[in-house]
Parts: C-alpha cells; structure tokens; sequence
C-alpha cells in the first residue's frame, strides 16, 4: 500500500526533498536510487517559479517515485504471471487461489480471452522516460489548472462526474478532463489507459516485441502513440523532442531505493 504524503501548507517541495538527499543528478547518472517519496498532489509551487529550470526539476522529482512505483506494482504481478505461465508449460495445473488471480487480473485488464500470453502482453510497464514526457506535455510541466486542481497529469478525457470541464472546450463536446483523487492514481490510470485501449495495441504490440529481444527503442515506442493526441504525428515529434531536450531517457534505468515504504 502506497503513503501518500501530504505537505503541511506553506512547505516547500523542493526543501521537502533536499531533507531526504534527494538529487536528481546521482540519479540521472545511475548512482543512486530514487526515494519511496509518494507526495499525495503536485507542489502548488510549481505553477509560482519563475526559473523553468527549477520548475522542470521538481516536476520530475515529484513523479519519478510515482511513476516507479506504479512500475514496481505492475512488474511484481508480471512475475507472476510468468510463474504461472511456465507452470502451465511443463503441464501443472494452477492453484485455486492462482485461477482466481488469474481471472481478477483479467477483468481488470479488461481481456474478452483467456489467452494468458495476450495477458502478458497488457501487464508490463511503461518506460519513465515516456510517462515523464507525457505528462510533461499534457500538464504543463505541472502547471495547468487540471493538474493543481484534480491530478489531472496526462489528459484522458472523461464523461463521468470524475473531471474538470475545460475552458475551451468546442462546441457540441461534452467530455471533462478526468481527475484523480492523488498523483499515483493519475499515473496508474494512465498506465492502465495504454495497457487497455484499443486505441495503444500497436503501443503493446511495440513494448512486447522489445521486451522480448531485451532491448528498449523508446522511439519506436513513441511512434505507435499518434493516437494519444488530436494532433496525431505532430504530437510524436514533440514527445521525441521534449525528452531529447530535457534528457528525460537517463531516467529509464533509474530505481527506486531498497527500503519500501
């Protein structure tokens, strides 16, 4: 189970995480490991710096423990699955308690089969490097009215009571901006988004084909994502660039440090 931590008001993030000695550098060089740091919402100061440079640092340390450990949860169950997997392939049958697992991990992958290969490829993880960039883009580096007032990181829209009404919407369009009650959940629901929708197979299909050779192109990977915006390829060529830029790619080996919350 995941502590959210909320900050009293009035106490700055940033000073927050000088107390814990964590620096984003010794991460970005894979020599150190990312504190169990969950904050229950984005700082409210970053919508107030004024130095794009600090703004963009502290985004990235507040998600970066979100967003590995959404990853760390999804991979445990993946495990399992294996395990399960090679049991049936030497032609033991599961346990109950197994096919029950089964079954649950199913609905909540929203499977119509019971394709446990098909399975495999729904449970895995999203490189850090994208989720970053995703939500840099789609909050504004955590900035926008959705992302301070709802947790609202990554854009999905919604036509539920769950969502923020946007101030330009188009006419004859009744979706919301769907918020979230803390920042993990937006980064587990945006996770489940890709490794669900109809719209990211291609997305899956990538992901599989990489974990399978055990090498990671993050550009392919991105390529597969024109659905994830009205803006189509355009919206790849600004992912591509946006995590050049910022060198968001040194933190796909970042991980989170032993001691678990």
């Amino acid at each position: 189970m995941v502590k959210n931590l909320k900050l009293p008001e009035n106490t700055s993030a940033i000073r927050f995480f000088a107390a814990y000695g964590y620096d984003l550098g010794p991460v970005r060089r894979g020599i150190a490991g990312v504190p169990r740091l969950y904050l229950a919402d984005l700082p409210p100061e970053l919508a107030a710096m004024s130095s794009v440079r600090e703004r963009k640092k502290l985004f990235i340390s507040t998600l970066l423990p979100l967003i590995l450990k959404v990853n760390e949860t999804i991979l445990a169950d993946r495990q399992k699955l294996e395990r399960i997997i090679r049991k049936i392939e030497v032609g033991t049958v599961p346990s109950t308690s197994e096919l029950h697992w089964i079954q649950r991990k199913q609905r909540q992958y929203k499977m119509n089969t019971e394709d446990l290969y098909a399975l495999r490829k729904r449970i895995n993880v999203v490189p850090p490097s994208l989720a970053l960039t995703q939500a840099a883009i789609e909050s504004g580096w955590g900035t926008s009215r959705f992302a301070q007032q709802g947790n609202a990181l990554y854009g999905q829209w919604t036509w539920g009571t769950d969502g923020l009404v946007p101030e330009q919407r188009d006419d004859g369009k009744n979706h919301k901006i769907k918020s979230f009650p803390n920042a993990i959940e937006a980064v587990f629901g945006y996770v489940h988004n890709l490794n669900t929708h109809r719209a990211y197979r291609k997305f899956r299909d990538e992901r599989a084909r990489q974990t399978q050779n055990g090498h990671l192109d993050i550009h392919k990977l991105v390529e597969t994502l024109d659905k994830y915006s009205e803006r189509g390829m355009e919206y790849v060529i600004t992912l591509k660039d946006i995590m050049r830029v910022n060198r968001l790619r040194d933190f796909d080996r970042a991980r989170l440090q032993a001691t678990p919350s």
